[in-house]
């Protein structure tokens, strides 16, 4: 971990002379040119002067080996951590000169994809906050409603901004290059269905053997039917595909969306039963989010704990933005 390089390129960056950072931080300028060329390396003391005055974190003063810089921003993405604009801007920066070396570094774009997306949701969960406070100041006001509702991902009736037409261009172009990629043509089949473009949907449908296909061809049936005139269709698959966590939870899914409530409830616990191992949160807070809107508070939390029971026994997790996250809702209750 090279400090003396990282305060070398961070001088250079602000146009400094040794001389000009040694005065900043009170030493001598045979300190800095010291740190600089590895023949010693600042007192602990003075770690905090040297990154407040950079405007990074003490951590972020070490040069980690690749692989550690690597999984530092990985797990700060996949637990959920707080970041601040000091952190994201160091992580951003060295990812990008991992690109610029080599255009072709999967590890290097598909881990800036990750934190573009995460850094995002982040400032959406503030944009959501301040929003909100700004209603609570000047209610019913558009732009403050529509950042609210932007922000939470909330319905949007514009067709050109509701709709997934820009996504469905590119998953169906992805599909064109590699026709052979299934997961690929499910998202593409998720959106065209959302859209109503059944008639696209269903000819990807016919050209492929994706393990959600009898879910899809029902789902499409309800958009055009109705949810009533389906939910035999619905139990059907249920009772054929008994085994199958993926379309049981696909089916609850669509029971929550038709106000099924406890029937959702019911088949989201049937589909997390014989989920494979380590298993995602996502169906718990789905049950979650339910009992909250039967009003069964009680029932509600104990969907929270077994979140927590859940990240801890099979993924290892106790901390982070996602367990935090968990215990404000059950506070909350």
């Amino acid at each position: 971990m090279n400090i003396g390089n990282k305060i070398k390129t961070l001088r250079n960056k602000k146009a400094l002379s040794q001389g000009e950072l040694a005065e900043i931080l009170h030493v001598s300028a045979q300190a800095v040119s010291k740190w600089e060329s590895d023949t010693s390396f600042p007192d602990i003391i003075q770690l905090p002067a040297i990154a407040s005055y950079f405007g990074i974190t003490i951590d972020e003063l070490f040069e980690y080996p690749l692989d550690l810089e690597y999984q530092r921003i990985e797990t700060m993405v996949d637990n959920g951590l707080m970041v601040t604009n000091e952190r994201f801007n160091h992580s951003e920066e060295f990812l990008l000169s991992e690109i610029n070396k080599n255009p072709d570094n999967y590890q290097a774009v598909s881990t800036l994809a990750d934190l573009y997306h995460f850094y995002a949701c982040k400032l959406n969960e503030k944009a959501v906050h301040y929003a909100s406070n700004a209603l609570a100041l000047k209610p019913d006001n558009k732009n403050d409603l529509c950042t609210l509702n932007n922000a939470s991902n909330g319905y949007v009736a514009d067709w050109n901004i509701g709709s997934h037409f820009k996504l469905i261009e590119k998953l169906s172009n992805l599909v064109t290059d590699n026709p052979k990629n299934e997961r690929t043509k499910s998202f593409l089949v998720d959106n065209l269905i959302a859209d109503h473009r059944y008639e696209e949907a269903e000819k990807i449908l016919a050209e492929s053997n994706l393990e959600l296909k009898p879910f899809y061809e029902v789902w499409i049936k309800e958009n055009k039917m109705g949810f009533m005139n389906t939910l035999e269709e619905y139990k059907m698959l249920v009772s054929n595909y008994h085994d199958n966590w993926k379309i049981l939870c696909a089916v609850a899914d669509r029971y929550a969306f038709n106000q099924e409530y406890e029937n959702a409830i019911e088949m989201y616990e049937r589909s997390f039963e014989i989920a494979p191992k380590p298993r995602y949160t996502d169906i718990l807070a789905c049950i979650a989010y339910l009992y909250r809107i039967l009003g069964n508070k009680q029932k509600a939390i104990e969907s929270y704990q077994r979140e927590l029971q859940l990240l801890k026994e099979e993924w290892s997790i106790t901390k982070g933005e996602l367990v935090d996250e968990i215990k404000r809702n059950i506070e909350e209750l």
